[in-house]
């Protein structure tokens, strides 16, 4: 998936929540309005794996609505990304490289690790 198609599922499911909310009744239309308008401004088209994994974060900072949408991103970053940097900092440790393990393990923190999509495919 490209950060567009991830941005895109983000919206829809915002939108989708904001639908079943307003409908039942749980969710105000002002309310509505805030929460699209903050996803608007966070998501923008073109933007880069970390750069998106960064707005996704701050998404539910404001909107408490939002973080069962955004706690997987949040799990699939942990996993595929902190938890590898982690064993890779061990590992430096272990033959002795302490500045690369610090810069790696501080960038991992800060979210400025630099990400590239490897997908694989499988038969349907």
């Amino acid at each position: 998936m490209s950060p567009d198609d991830i941005r895109e599922h983000i919206e829809l499911a915002v939108v989708e929540m904001i639908k079943k909310n307003v409908a039942d009744g749980t969710m105000t239309e002002s309310r509505a309005q805030q929460i699209s308008q903050i996803v608007l401004e966070l998501l923008k088209p073109g933007m880069g794996y970390m750069e998106l994994y960064k707005a996704i974060f701050k998404l539910d900072d404001t909107c408490n609505e939002l973080s069962t949408i955004v706690l997987p991103y949040a799990q699939s970053y942990e996993n595929n990304i902190a938890n590898k940097a982690t064993d890779m900092v061990a590992n430096y440790i272990r033959v002795g490289n302490y500045d690369a393990a610090v810069k790696l393990a501080e960038d991992v923190v800060q979210e400025n690790v630099k990400l590239e999509w490897q997908g694989k495919a499988q038969a349907a």
